[in-house]
């Protein structure tokens, strides 16, 4: 019997994409519109295999999808499917963790340049003020050298690791904090291993590279930007979740911080214009694009298909799985 793939948005993999990699002798396609709970279960309850992107995958889902083996997530994070209830079911999950690797490096270091040089405003000076300022208009000590400047990591998974190695090459000091990752790790990638104190009080600019889940949950919060002694710079590409937003604005406000470049907020479904952050100096916000380039969108596309193969063909050491089943 063909084992039934439902790709739940067909706007993430492409039917040409997916019926390549799928034999149809042994798999029947099926392709929807679902972004929301309420999708999901009007349009794959029939499901074998399940590949999906940002709507959730909730007990609720699940319940309505009596058949399902499988879920591919064509994504890196994994916080909109409910992990320990697939667990519990014996229904493994998997990611694609490496897929958009460079693009999120270099996006994170775009902003950092962006941000530490003034493009914005300098570029305003221009377009929209008419004035050849020289860079006058930006205040004496708020442009420096890279190469004087400390990079400070929350998290030293595979993007950091990769951001850091950019920003070496522009002479920065790179330290980072991941009570996951070893000191010998960091020390071969010459990358120093801190604790969070240290690197707020160190860090000129500060990189976020950590998951969203329970313990990071609002994560950098007050307590931490008031510990930050260098007025950093923040960027976080990561998930908006692992920062108090709130504090946040207070402390760009405030002047705890000089900047902010953001990828992601707290609430990305919300109206965008009503969120605090717009209109603050020195503040760049992208839609949550440092994921995407053509090459990456094609190899997410492929991977989340050949999971589904693998997982059905036994071959599931190949199987980036998340909830620990296998």
């Amino acid at each position: 019997m063909k084992k039934k793939v439902y790709i739940a948005d067909d706007t993430i993999v492409s039917k040409d994409i997916a019926e390549r990699i799928f034999d149809s002798e042994k798999y029947e396609l099926y392709f929807s519109m679902s972004k929301t709970e309420e999708d999901l279960i009007a349009n794959c309850k029939d499901a074998n295999a399940l590949i999906v992107t940002d709507c959730d995958v909730t007990k609720k889902v699940l319940d309505a999808m009596p058949n399902l083996e499988y879920v591919s997530g064509a994504i890196i994070g994994f916080n909109t499917i409910d992990l320990e209830e697939t667990k519990k079911r014996g229904i493994p999950v998997s990611n694609n963790p490496r897929y958009c690797t460079n693009e999120v490096a270099d996006h994170t270091c775009s902003l950092i340049m962006t941000l530490n040089r003034y493009i914005l405003e300098l570029n305003r000076d221009v377009q929209v003020d008419h004035k050849w300022t020289r860079g006058h208009s930006i205040p004496g000590n708020k442009i420096r050298r890279l190469n004087t400047q400390v990079l400070g990591m929350f998290g030293f998974g595979a993007i950091a690791k990769a951001v850091a190695k950019r920003m070496q090459a522009f002479g920065l000091t790179v330290i980072a904090y991941d009570p996951y990752v070893s000191k010998e790790v960091g020390d071969s990638l010459n990358v120093e291993m801190v604790e969070i104190d240290e690197l707020c009080k160190r860090a000129n600019i500060i990189s976020i590279h950590m998951p969203h889940m329970d313990s990071t949950d609002k994560m950098i919060n007050k307590s931490l930007f008031d510990k930050m002694e260098q007025n950093p710079i923040i960027v976080n590409c990561a998930r908006g979740g692992v920062v108090n937003e709130d504090d946040l604005v207070e402390a760009l406000k405030s002047g705890q911080l000089s900047g902010a470049g953001l990828d992601v907020v707290t609430d990305e479904r919300a109206p965008i214009g009503d969120n605090p952050l717009l209109g603050l100096d020195h503040v760049i916000i992208t839609p949550h694009a440092a994921y995407y380039s053509y090459d990456a969108r094609i190899e997410m596309q492929e991977l989340s298909c050949k999971h589904v193969v693998w997982f059905y063909e036994g071959e599931k050491d190949k199987l980036p799985i998340v909830n620990g089943v296998k």
